[in-house]
Order: C-alpha cells, then sequence, then structure tokens
C-alpha cells in the first residue's frame, strides 16, 4: 500500500469557464509558497516543588502583544504548537498564584524548545474583593456618576478595616477582603449617606451599587463678601439683597429679590442655603 502524502496547502483552482467543440483554452494556475516549518514550546509549571494545574500559559510576540495560550493539565504541562519563526515571551499565571516571571526565546521553524516556567503562590490572591459604583439622584430626576465620595468598608462590630474614595465614574474597589460580613458605607457633602451589606465567601468577589440622594438642607451654597464705601472704609448695616436673575422670555433677563440682610460691624455679610442658579448682589445704605 502506498503512503499518503501529507499536505499542508489547500487546493487551488480557477475560475469556471466553458470549452465548445475543438476550442482550446489556456487555464494557468498560481500555487502560494510552501508555509514555513512551525515551531513548538512545551513546559511544566511549578510553584517551585509541586504542578501547578490549570494554570494559563501565554505567548507573546516581540511587541508583547499576546500570539497564542493554552492551559496546563494536571501534572501541569502545557504545550503550543504551530508558533512561526520570532521572538517571543512566555509567561503563566494561575488562581492564587502570582504572574510568572517572563522567559524569553527566539525560535526558527521547526524547533522544539522546553521552556518551565514559576508561578509563586499568594495567599493574598484568595481573599475577596468588593467593587463598586456609587451614583447621585439629580432633580428633577436622573442619576450620575458621583465622584469624592467617601467609601468606609466596616466589619461586623462597625469599625472601619478600610477607606476610599470613588472615581470620576463613580467606581471604588477594595481588594484583600478577608471572610465575613461587611457594610459598605458612603457619605458626601450635600448627599445623604448609604450603606449596602455585603458577605465575603471562599474569596469571592461581590459587585455593588449605591445610589445617594440630594440632601436638600445642605445641597446648597453660600453668597458672602464685605461693603466698602467709595473711601474704603467697611459699612456696618448696610442693607444687602440677593437676586436671582432670571430669562424674562423676551431675550431679556429679569431680577428677582429673594433674600436680604445687612452688614456687621465689620462690613460683612453672608446668605445661606442659597440654591443653584444665577444671582446678583445689591446694597445700598440709608443717608
Amino acid at each position: 500500500m502506498a503512503d499518503i502524502i501529507k499536505d499542508f496547502l489547500s487546493l487551488q483552482y480557477s475560475d469556471n469557464f466553458a470549452l465548445e467543440g475543438i476550442e482550446e483554452k489556456n487555464i494557468d494556475l498560481t500555487l502560494p509558497p510552501a508555509p514555513e516549518l512551525s515551531a513548538v514550546v512545551y513546559g511544566t509549571v511549578t510553584d517551585g516543588e509541586l504542578p501547578v494545574p490549570n494554570a494559563t500559559v501565554k505567548l507573546f510576540d516581540s511587541a508583547g502583544q499576546p500570539f497564542k495560550h493554552t492551559m496546563t493539565d494536571i501534572t501541569g504541562a502545557y504545550t503550543i504548537s504551530d508558533i512561526l519563526a520570532g521572538t517571543y515571551s512566555v509567561g503563566a499565571v494561575a488562581d492564587g498564584y502570582r504572574l510568572s516571571e517572563p522567559k524569553y526565546v527566539t525560535l526558527i521553524g521547526g524547533d522544539t524548545t522546553e521552556i518551565n516556567l514559576l508561578c509563586q503562590k499568594d495567599v493574598s490572591l484568595t481573599l475577596g474583593a468588593i467593587a463598586g459604583v456609587l451614583s447621585a439622584s439629580l432633580l428633577p430626576a436622573g442619576t450620575t456618576p458621583l465622584a469624592g465620595a467617601k467609601i468606609t468598608l466596616q466589619d461586623s462590630l462597625g469599625a472601619a478595616v478600610a477607606v476610599t474614595y470613588s472615581a470620576d465614574d463613580g467606581e471604588f474597589v477594595f481588594y484583600d477582603v478577608a471572610d465575613g460580613v461587611y457594610t459598605v458605607f458612603a457619605s458626601a457633602d450635600g448627599y445623604i449617606s448609604v450603606t449596602s451589606a455585603v458577605t465575603i465567601s471562599g474569596g469571592s468577589i461581590a459587585n455593588i451599587t449605591l445610589l445617594m440622594g440630594i440632601d436638600t438642607r445642605t445641597y446648597n451654597g453660600t453668597v458672602s463678601g464685605i461693603v466698602k464705601n467709595s473711601s474704603g472704609y467697611t459699612v456696618a448695616d448696610c442693607f444687602v439683597g440677593l437676586y436671582k436673575t432670571e430669562d424674562d422670555g423676551m431675550g431679556g433677563t429679569r431680577e428677582i429679590l429673594v433674600s436680604t440682610t445687612k452688614t456687621n460691624a465689620e462690613g460683612k455679610y453672608m446668605f445661606g442655603n442659597v440654591d443653584g442658579g444665577s444671582y446678583l448682589v445689591k446694597a445700598k445704605l440709608n443717608a
């Protein structure tokens, strides 16, 4: 029986054509170049003593871009085949282990190269994590990410075990969290504080969302200043009015007096509990 020829090239074909009677046809075909011989990388991933099963082994090209990956078997062994000639780095990682230090290799076609990798166990990677997104209610409706809010992680006794702050997109995270029952407490100026209960078990990861409502008592501003006369001296007991400016619907603005006060002995004044908007301040002293 004749040997079967092993061929890795695809079949090449011409376009359809018709042949009539004694007509002559010339059909040229261009065959692709033979593929380059590929290389193989194999090895074992261990923690220095014991094999690491189910580790992900990844091959990166010379630019650091991912090329191929595979998984180790129960003995920690792996094989990556069909690798083009070139320079590569190999790394491995597994749950509870740190990423191995990279090993570098330059391969040529037909190479079979052994590369063994070391992954160090890290107990902290078996701990849990709590990730969340904090948003704020808008008036009259809707929500928006809330940045800069203080996020406190409290244990079952109410003691603070970690503190962080929400990012620009409202995200926050606590990591290296031991198993237990926790409360996530969020606070920010002008908003009503909120809490969320979280349980971490077996190094689990919890994802939560928090929504803070506006505290109408504190979600406001202040306007303050000093009134002086033309000579530069402060004026005491001077009338000061706070006016809100609004569109009058005719292309102009109108001024509405919303609060009044008087300066103190140092010529200072202040308006508290001022809602958002456009304002101006006027002062008048009786002769």
